[in-house]
């Protein structure tokens, strides 16, 4: 048998020792521990604070700081683990690195998000209800004198108009359309305060806010909350090592666009023009005296360019069982309109405690605002063009006579009118308006055993403002002459809201079931005082005391309301297998706005969902995630009246004439009438939505449809004159019907270092009156100071149509005009042609509903991408379906009383016949300026409403500088406009006389232009 011999050399240690201290070597530098410093963003570059970072197979790890950023050691060879809650975890391979960028995908099929909704959150998943929510991403982008803007054109339903553009400016907020006749928008709900609006919040302060859309997410909130309800949550410390955070910018704003009003010359011909028609004389200033060196042009005048800044400082932090935020804003804004400004200064607190079983959480928030209006622009009345608005002394002046060595009289001069120089007024007068708020809460919240907790909330909002206009006696008013007397007006109010809130809250799964049951009980009290002055020849800087002892004091208006409101409240929320949900609500609240009989309401709200894509029949099923369907239902109650509005007004010194005398008798009566059985005006609302996700979720799609029935709203009655009483009484009459689809797709990808998010939503609204109780139709939208109104609320039609005349070109010939038969005006060639719809000549019966001012479709879109160190961001968004009553159409053709527009110039004349614009006249006897279809324009706009670009600086060159983080970038505002509109903006509010009720919307008076800002910015982090 053969054997294989095997030759064995020579042991040699030297040799084997080497080659496995080499081995060694290398698996001691393989495992030897490094430093890495990381950054952990979202895919679209956004950090992630408090990201988890965990080394792969052992307990040790860290988590990312505010500006998503971390610092580890690991073994070089190891592998470390990223997860964050809504994203999908990431595990990277270190292999040496000691610097790391890690970007995470949304997990849009786990649907971990976090909602707030009312009185407390809920994962996305399991959400019923129509719930819209914008993050701090979206908000910090912007410069926002109002957070209320940062909503605009983000959420599907949810309408934003912003009150023209004056520093400051507030904006209406309209959730699914209008439901109520009064002024009563949306309920606010900040950190768990109650309250009537967002603006003493600093939006860099803001985390997120979500908008309760459907009556199965408002119905917790009972009373008020029938307009929707938007709950702002505001930023929290993070634990960890200090943050400070900066972010500051500078910029200037500028009117977009610009009336043409005409020159002296212009206005001249046109009055000429005007008089010579009319057949009477022609006045000198116009024609024989006319001198253009003494003109002005006080638009021109009135406009500048104007600065804006905004500076945000914010400190945070926390411990292992406290966090901590501390944060100050300063605003300052110069309008665009000289003589205006705003600036506001705001301060917020926040702390959080979390010991064991019991949490505490409080924040506090001042804000102080100085407003100083320039309510004087775009008067009716105005300096002509054919006045200086300074004399030769430089002084503000309305009369040129004196310089010109003219005696005749003013009017006699000019021509007849009431002259005013609104800019000097302006300048001259010291108007302010000073807001100082407090408003917080501080909440504990104890858990009682495993899974039930008692939450105790108290809440307060405090503001006090003074109203001060002092107008001194040297005022150029009216008629080229001076004010008589000095004139003071202030007011001061305070206010004071107060919440207390008790809730029990009990939370468990259990097998395939899970359960959220929520109980409570709520009281608010809310008080306002104030007292007022009005008082002549004042003295500068004269007080509200002194003014009393003034002998020409005119008025002192004073008041003192309180309406408490006091509720009940319970909701279920239950899950089956992570498939089927249910929603159920109930509150009951009692307002003191009612007599006792009716001061309760009860406003019941159930929804369902199904987590379709949770089915073992769609498990395999990929193309289409995440499918859910939901249909909700439920009952608001809305209290939308004035305070004692139920109780009777009596005059203590009334007299009466009695006896056989006759003879007048003092005595008390009662002079205002009212009606003590009204009660809550209540909307139901149905609600059937759909969600689902694509492409791998990188698709998500959101469908909502809702019909939304306001019952029983309160409608302003006149009483027959012989009640005795002048005054309009509310009643419980009204229905309106809103209905409508909302659609919502965010796209999100990755494409190399390229990160990209596009969200898109639109929405459409069908307004209808169904019924006003038998009440005649509700006239308003009041635009000129002779009485015209431009809208008509009635069964069947939009809150606030347009209604009047249709216009049919021009006559070209007397006889035509007379053929007509008007029996409102005597026409000639020149003027408006109006249509007769029923062949018996032109009468108030041929007067038509000539559209609406509610938008039929609204939409946005949002851009964002960021490639390295670039970031940009777009935002667009339009409406369409809506038309604007524009009556600088009244004042620029048919106003005699002021100037004109340059086209009158180009107005009918029998050389001049292809034109739209009428014959000038002042005398107008074919009554031209009647409300008709000749004011309306298209009120539909598409702009970029704002675009940004920024830089980071990257990494390599912060760690040398060491400081963590420095963006430089640059924002523009309202950068385009595309629109048919004439007037300064087509987001004009509802700015009119009569107040900003909902008659009045879409009426244009001259608004407050808005303006175009460039911005150039910086923030830093420490």
């Amino acid at each position: 048998m053969n054997q294989t011999k095997i030759k064995i050399k020579k042991w040699q240690p030297n040799r084997y020792l080497s080659g496995l201290l080499w081995l060694l070597a290398i698996a001691f530098g393989h495992a030897q521990d490094i430093t890495i410093n990381g950054t952990v963003a979202d895919n679209l570059g956004q950090p992630l604070p408090g990201a988890n970072v965990l080394v792969k197979g052992t307990t040790s790890g860290t988590q990312t700081d505010f500006d998503g950023k971390f610092t580890l050691k690991a073994p070089g060879n190891g592998t470390i683990s990223i997860s964050y809650i809504g994203f999908v975890t990431k595990e990277v391979a270190i292999n040496n690195q000691t610097s790391i960028k890690v970007s995470l995908v949304e997990d849009a099929e786990s649907l971990d998000e976090v909602v707030v909704v009312g009185y407390g959150t809920q994962k996305k998943s399991d959400l019923t209800g129509a719930v819209a929510t914008v993050g701090s991403k979206d908000i910090e982008k912007y410069t926002y004198n109002d957070a209320s803007q940062a909503l605009q054109g983000r959420m599907a339903g949810v309408n934003v108009q912003a009150q023209g553009g004056a520093p400051g400016a507030s904006s209406v907020i309209t959730i699914r359309g209008t439901g109520t006749f009064s002024n009563a928008g949306p309920l606010f709900v900040i950190d768990g305060m109650i309250t009537g609006n967002m603006n003493t919040v600093n939006p860099g302060d803001i985390a997120s806010v979500s908008v309760l859309k459907d009556a199965s997410a408002t119905a917790i909130y009972g009373s008020r909350a029938a307009n929707g309800v938007v709950i702002i949550t505001t930023k929290q410390g993070k634990k960890g090592k200090v943050s400070i955070d900066l972010d500051t910018n500078f910029g200037y704003q500028k009117v977009i666009n610009q009336v043409d009003w005409a020159d002296a010359t212009q206005y001249a011909g046109i009055v000429n023009r005007a008089n010579d028609a009319d057949g009477v004389p022609r006045y000198p200033a116009n024609d024989t005296e006319f001198d253009p060196n003494y003109s002005s042009n006080l638009y021109d005048d009135s406009f500048r360019t104007a600065s804006v800044s905004n500076t945000n400082l914010r400190v945070s932090g926390g411990g292992e069982n406290s966090v901590y935020s501390l944060s100050l804003n300063q605003f300052d804004q110069d309008g665009v309109i000289k003589f205006s400004d705003f600036k506001r200064t705001t301060v917020r607190a926040n702390f959080g405690l979390d010991k064991g079983k019991f949490k505490l959480q409080s924040t506090i928030g001042l804000t102080r605002t100085v407003d100083n209006p320039n309510p004087y622009f775009n008067k009716e009345r105005n300096l002509l063009p054919t006045i200086r608005l300074r004399n030769d002394a430089g002084e503000w002046s309305a009369d040129d006579r004196a310089d010109r060595g003219i005696t005749t009289a003013y009017g006699a001069f000019y021509g007849p009118g009431t002259i005013a120089n609104e800019l000097g007024i302006a300048d001259t007068e010291d108007r302010t308006n000073t807001l100082n708020t407090v408003i917080g809460n501080v909440s504990g919240t104890y858990e009682i055993f495993d899974g039930l907790s008692y939450k105790l909330n108290l809440g307060m909002e405090s503001s006090s403002r003074n109203n001060y206009t002092f107008s001194p006696d040297a005022q150029v008013i009216y008629s080229g002459t001076n004010k008589a007397t000095s004139e003071l007006s202030e007011t001061n109010t305070n206010r004071l809201n107060t919440l207390v809130e008790h809730t029990l809250n009990y939370k468990k799964a259990f097998n395939k079931h899970s359960v959220d049951v929520l109980a409570g009980y709520t009281d608010q009290k809310n008080n306002s005082r104030s007292l007022g002055i009005v008082a002549l020849n004042a003295i500068n800087d004269i007080s509200v005391a002194g003014a009393f002892s003034s002998e020409n004091l005119q008025r002192a208006p004073s008041q003192d309301i309180t309406t408490t409101i006091q509720s009940y409240f319970g909701r279920l929320n239950y899950t089956f297998d992570d498939r089927y949900l249910l929603t159920a609500s109930l509150r009951r609240d009692g307002s003191s706005l009612f007599k006792e009989d009716l001061r309760w309401g009860t406003f019941p709200s159930m929804a369902i969902g199904w987590n379709l894509s949770n089915e073992p029949f769609l498990s395999s099923f990929d193309a289409v995630s995440n499918i859910k369907l939901r249909a909700g239902y439920g009952e608001i109650g809305s209290n939308n009246v004035d305070a004692y509005a139920i109780n009777p007004s009596i005059n203590l010194f009334s007299t009466y004439i009695l006896g056989d005398t006759q003879s007048r008798e003092s005595g008390y009566a009662v002079t205002r009438g009212v009606n003590s059985n009204i009660f809550w005006e209540t909307t139901k609302t149905t609600n059937f939505g759909l969600e689902f996700s694509t492409l791998n979720n990188k698709i998500n799609v959101t469908m909502d449809y809702f019909i939304k029935k306001s019952e029983d709203i309160l409608v302003d009655i006149q009483l027959p004159l012989y009640t005795g009483f002048s005054n309009q009484i509310p009643f419980n009459r009204g229905n309106i019907e809103n209905k409508g689809f909302e659609f919502l797709v965010t796209y999100a990808d990755q494409i190399g270092d390229l990160n990209f998010n596009l969200t898109a939503n639109f929405s459409t609204l069908d307004n209808v009156v169904t019924s006003l109780g038998g009440q005649a139709p509700i006239v308003g939208g009041g635009f000129t100071s002779n009485g015209l109104q431009g809208t008509r609320t009635e069964v069947g039609e939009s809150i606030g149509s347009f209604y009047g005349y249709v216009t049919d070109g021009i006559y070209q010939t007397d006889a035509e005009a007379a053929a007509a038969n008007d029996q409102e005006g005597n026409p000639i060639a020149g003027d408006l042609k109006f249509k007769d719809f029923n062949g018996d000549g032109v009468d108030p019966d041929d007067r038509k509903y000539l559209g609406s001012s509610i938008p039929n479709f609204e939409y946005g879109f949002n851009l964002t991408a960021d490639y390295k160190g670039l970031d940009l961001s777009l935002f667009f968004n339009g409406v369409s379906g809506n038309k604007i009553l524009n009556s600088t159409k009244y004042r620029g053709y048919f106003d005699f009383n002021g100037n004109y527009l340059a086209d009158a110039a180009n107005a009918w004349t029998p050389t001049n016949t292809n034109t739209n614009i009428p014959r000038n006249t002042q005398v107008d006897p074919g009554f031209n300026r009647r409300m008709s279809d000749f004011y309306l324009e298209n009120g539909a706009y598409f702009r970029l409403r704002n675009a940004q670009l920024g830089y980071t600086l990257p990494d390599d060159v912060l760690e040398k500088i060491k400081i963590p983080k420095i963006r430089l970038y640059v924002s523009a505002t309202n950068l385009f406009t595309i629109s048919d509109y004439s007037g300064y903006y087509p987001e004009i509010g509802r700015n009119s006389r009569g107040g900003t009720s909902q008659f009045n919307n879409g009426v244009d008076e001259g608004n407050y232009p808005t303006p175009r800002s460039y911005q150039l910015g910086l923030q830093v982090s420490f």
